[in-house]
């Protein structure tokens, strides 16, 4: 049997086996499984009302909230592609990212509508504006669209070698790039991912973590895959963020090293009463081994560092426990678990490189 290694594999089996369990929250919204996909597919054929067929681009530029992870799906399952930016950018940025993309469609959160509109001369190229709330002049409302069309729509053979989603990097050195990944870099990716990291139906994930940043790291899938709840959060505050892992009752979450800091460095006020044993999945830059061991000291949450690019689609390695590690103590285990790791059982053979440092002596 050979079946394509598609991430939407995740939601049809997602979709059979939990329709009837919690997918996503977003403030008063919660959707089950059957209702989220439900969701996607009306969307879907929308899509392809506009004339949207397998290939098309189609940019998007919101926080974390329902209508950006449905996109991961509605997008995808009729072949086109999806092209989640970062919405911290200025509308100059947009207007480069959506021209270089391609993309014929541009979905926007309410935040950043005007932004587009400062910009929209210089989009000749883009079809259609749709707004992921407010009703806006010019602008294709998305939930009265989604709602007036059917749930059925045209099913594309999806390849896996077929391109998923464009996820520029950050810009750092030039303008930002472009990275392809496919369907089966994402699959691969959540597979290896759930593998060193594993998830229940029993998890509930707070969205701390951009989802346009590498594709929320594939949690838009992983999660999925699981049949864990998704707990979207659009602003990253400390009291917001304390607030939810309480009251959703979070098992999971990832944070960059900045995030822990910022979590760590929260009010006592706000952190007091945090809820203990959720498992925190951290990426980037190393964090410090002082931050990890007050992290789990004093949260009673559990580390695990990881490390990836945007064009390894994300994760590469991932600082392995082992079972003699139990034996240090806990400083010392912070620093072993400060350090990159080792190559995921998905990622292949890992080489580091890099060149000899040569000082010149006098």
């Amino acid at each position: 049997m050979e079946t394509a290694l598609t991430p939407l594999e995740f939601g049809r089996r997602a979709r059979r086996l939990y329709a009837d369990r919690e997918a996503v929250v977003d403030r008063d919204l919660r959707l089950t499984y059957g209702q989220f996909f439900e969701r996607c597919d009306r969307w879907s054929a929308a899509l392809q009302k506009l004339g949207v067929s397998a290939g098309d681009r189609i940019a998007y530029i919101a926080p974390n909230v329902h209508a950006q992870l449905e996109s991961f799906y509605s997008v995808l399952q009729i072949g086109a592609v999806l092209v989640p930016l970062n919405y911290r950018l200025t509308a100059d940025d947009f207007a480069y990212l959506i021209r270089h993309s391609g993309s014929r469609i541009v979905c926007a959160h309410p935040d950043y509508v005007d932004a587009v509109d400062r910009v929209r001369s210089q989009l000749p190229k883009v079809e259609h504006l749709v707004s992921l709330g407010e009703i806006r002049q010019g602008w294709l409302d998305y939930e009265s669209t989604l709602k007036s069309s059917p749930p059925e729509f045209a099913h594309p053979v999806i390849h896996e070698t077929d391109l998923a989603t464009i996820n520029y990097t950050s810009g750092t050195t030039s303008r930002p790039k472009g990275v392809m990944i496919t369907h089966r870099n994402a699959y691969m990716n959540v597979v290896g991912t759930l593998i060193h990291f594993p998830m229940t139906p029993a998890d509930r994930y707070l969205w701390t973590l951009p989802m346009f940043h590498a594709n929320g790291w594939t949690f838009v899938w992983t999660v999925t895959a699981a049949g864990g709840t998704h707990v979207c959060l659009g602003k990253v505050e400390a009291k917001t963020a304390f607030e939810k892992i309480n009251s959703e009752r979070i098992t999971v979450m990832c944070a960059a090293p900045t995030v822990l800091i910022f979590l760590a460095n929260a009010p006592e006020r706000v952190r007091k009463g945090v809820r203990a044993g959720v498992r925190v999945l951290t990426a980037g830059a190393p964090p410090a081994a002082a931050t990890i061991e007050r992290i789990e000291s004093e949260f009673g949450w559990i580390l695990t560092h990881i490390y990836g690019l945007t064009e390894t689609s994300p994760f590469i390695s991932v600082c392995e426990p082992r079972p003699e590690h139990q034996a240090f103590s806990a400083p010392e285990r912070c620093v072993i678990k400060a350090r990159q790791g080792v190559e995921l059982i998905t990622s292949g053979e890992l080489r580091v490189a890099g060149l000899a440092c040569h000082v010149r002596r006098k």
